[in-house]
């Protein structure tokens, strides 16, 4: 690489909230997050400005959801959060949180810093169910 360190160039799209149809409380979140910048970046935090309520990255390994410390977004490319893949988990959200809700992600990057994104929380739709219920 050249001396110069780059700028990442992140766009989010097509965020989708979806609340667990087994546990209260409990919902997932999926996007696209392009970089077309020229240097990598990752999430490192998500967050929702909800109190008590806690977020976490999560990926899915050998069949089984685990917990990441991030998310990279190579320069040039685009990384999808989605069903049985990459997404962003959320516990102990308040039982005011229904279908239709509308809330405010605060995802921060380690470059980029902290970017806003407006969730609508949603039902699954039997097809697209991801964790194996």
């Amino acid at each position: 690489m050249g001396s110069s360190p780059g700028i990442p160039q992140i766009k989010i799209s097509g965020q989708d909230a979806r609340l667990s149809p087994v546990m209260i409380g409990v919902g997932s979140i999926f996007m696209k997050i392009e970089n077309s910048g020229n240097a990598d970046d990752s999430i490192v935090n998500a967050r929702l400005a909800l109190l008590g309520t806690v977020t976490e990255l999560h990926d899915i390994k050998d069949g089984k959801m685990v917990k990441i410390d991030r998310i990279n977004i190579p320069a040039g490319s685009a990384v999808e959060l989605k069903p049985k893949g990459l997404h962003i988990m959320v516990f102990k959200m308040p039982e005011t949180i229904k279908d239709g809700s509308e809330v405010t992600l605060h995802l921060t990057f380690e470059r980029s810093g902290e970017k806003q994104v407006t969730l609508k929380f949603g039902k699954w739709a039997n097809e697209k169910m991801g964790h194996g219920h």
